[in-house]
């Protein structure tokens, strides 16, 4: 004979309630029907229960029409299709996502999925090593169950408030922060969109061609029928992403563009590279990349940064060091950088004047 340890009129499981509880903490809410945040965070892999699905169709709409409100409010001469981007940019996959990683909200999922706790913890470390915001992408795609959780959460608050839109969103807008603004748009421009854009001032055609390389994806982009740049990866769109940025580089020194009215500086060609470095280390089974201060100068209002890097390998240790930075994160990012252009540039083996090999 079967026997119904808890029904869904019941208080929700010991462990649950441990979950439930962080999670309001999280929110600074209480929910009055606890019940709607236990699907929420019940991932479909965890058969014992009712999974987010229903509810992660109902957060992705109502967290849509709440952003919409705002977006339209706080811009009220904006045209929609600037409205549509700063409403897409926060409300992103990318940027749920990251939403998610920030306040941790994986840890409270029921599952039972240990590939996908993996990705998940993969991504993670990423998106820790990043420098700020990003809104169009890093070096990994988002997990989606990232972004499921946010949206699932935001309907769970949305229905135990009544279907309240100004509850919901209320409770909900601080775990978004920073919102991106139009502004910040306007500093860092989606880079596909960007390329475009500077080609079709230059009345040139681009063409973005994607092939396989086993379980690798290729994009080599085009302009005017001739090779700019390319990039691979087991995810199609940050291999297209990564290409794109290849390219950008590349024609801001050949075309003749304002680079900086389109937000591409120095730092534009250093971002993400203490993960490219990471990934690279790892393939190569070299310990991890060592960061080491060598400059730490002036007041606290106006400080500089030099940064060293150091991998250990069989051979030896692999040094060089970064350029001045007003930032410590900077600095390391300046490092990384100068190593793989140098690791690049004397294939990996031979190393130049400023790349030195420190022997055991």
């Amino acid at each position: 004979m079967a026997v119904l340890l808890w029904s869904p009129s019941d208080s929700p499981p010991s462990d649950m309630e441990a979950s439930i509880a962080a999670v309001e903490r999280i929110l600074n809410y209480r929910f009055r029907d606890k019940h709607h945040l236990e699907d929420a965070l019940t991932h479909s892999s965890y058969s014992d229960s009712p999974s987010y699905e229903r509810l992660e169709f109902v957060g992705d709409a109502a967290l849509g029409l709440a952003f919409t409100n705002y977006v339209y409010l706080t811009y009220p001469k904006l045209d929609q299709g600037l409205l549509s981007l700063i409403r897409s940019a926060n409300i992103s996959t990318e940027k749920l996502a990251r939403v998610a990683v920030k306040h941790r909200l994986f840890q409270f999922v029921r599952h039972n999925a240990a590939d996908l706790a993996l990705m998940v913890k993969e991504f993670t470390e990423i998106v820790n090593e990043e420098d700020g915001p990003v809104a169009y992408g890093g070096s990994m795609k988002a997990p989606k169950i990232l972004a499921d959780i946010v949206e699932s959460v935001a309907a769970a608050i949305y229905i135990d408030a009544d279907y309240n839109l100004e509850t919901l969103w209320k409770i909900f807008r601080g775990l978004l922060e920073p919102i991106v603004t139009l502004e910040d748009l306007q500093q860092q421009p989606q880079p596909v969109t960007l390329l475009f854009d500077i080609c079709q001032k230059q009345r040139k055609q681009v063409d973005i061609i994607h092939s396989k390389n086993g379980e690798k994806t290729i994009a080599e982009v085009y302009v005017d029928g001739e090779f700019i740049a390319s990039d691979s990866s087991y995810q199609k769109d940050i291999a297209k992403l990564t290409a794109v940025k290849k390219a950008l580089l590349k024609l801001s020194k050949s075309m003749a563009v304002d680079v900086d009215s389109f937000g591409i500086d120095e730092s534009f060609k250093i971002e993400g590279a203490k993960q490219k470095l990471h990934e690279l280390s790892t393939k190569k089974k070299w310990s991890k990349p060592i960061y080491e201060l060598e400059k730490d100068e002036g007041p606290p209002h106006e400080k500089k940064f030099v940064s060293a890097v150091k991998i250990p390998t069989k051979g030896g240790i692999l040094c060089i060091s970064g350029e001045e930075k007003t930032r410590v994160k900077e600095a390391e990012n300046s490092a990384a950088f100068n190593m793989l252009r140098s690791l690049q540039e004397y294939g990996y083996m031979e190393f130049g004047q400023q790349f030195v090999s420190c022997l055991y």
